[in-house]
């Protein structure tokens, strides 16, 4: 696959494809990010977290605009939408210290049915997207029949360090995601 630039906006956000997120962008750096993602290919964010001691990872998020706004206090609000993950082999920044990467895309999980466990998975998850409006107006199509995008949100939700979520951007860590939710989730709730 081809190598891209594009800027890069370092965030405490684990994404994975498919998975859509709320941000709000001030910084002027990051207005420019947004007016350039919306002119050519959208931008990466790169799961950061300044509290955790080292530099998790060299994946990123490859994301697109979907939706934007203006809040009530003013700022922007952007909704982006994960398209891929990306392998970032360099970060550079630009005079305005926006920062720029170059990426290749890389696949991750295929899409799989749901079984027994993402069964429950789902119904979970769809119960918790019913009690939880904005979740459920990120979402306008939902894919609860898929077992791989059921363990992606979940995978999003949980609260663990992104160290550890780091893991699952691999191709082939659907069972181990799959296996850690199962116990996390299905065994808190005595399903």
């Amino acid at each position: 696959m081809p190598t891209l630039n594009l800027p890069i906006f370092p965030l405490p956000i684990f994404i994975l494809p498919q998975g859509i997120t709320r941000l709000r962008i001030f910084e002027a750096r990051y207005l420019k990010m947004v007016s350039l993602a919306m002119k050519n290919q959208g931008f990466v964010i790169f799961s950061h977290d300044n509290s955790e001691k080292v530099n998790t990872m060299k994946v990123g998020s490859w994301v697109e605009v979907i939706n934007f706004d203006q809040g009530d206090d003013g700022i922007l609000l952007i909704d982006v939408r994960c398209k891929c993950l990306v392998d970032i082999q360099a970060i550079t920044q630009d005079k305005v210290n926006l920062h720029h990467g170059d990426v290749t895309p890389k696949s991750h999980w295929p899409d799989t049915s749901l079984d027994k466990t993402t069964g429950e998975l789902s119904a979970s998850l769809n119960k918790l997207f019913s009690e939880n409006t904005e979740l459920d107006e990120l979402y306008q199509k939902p894919c609860f029949s898929l077992g791989n995008w059921v363990v992606a949100r979940w995978m999003e939700l949980i609260p663990l360090k992104l160290a550890e979520k780091t893991l699952f951007t691999n191709q082939n860590s659907y069972n181990q995601a799959k296996q850690l939710l199962q116990r996390i989730i299905l065994t808190d709730e005595g399903i």
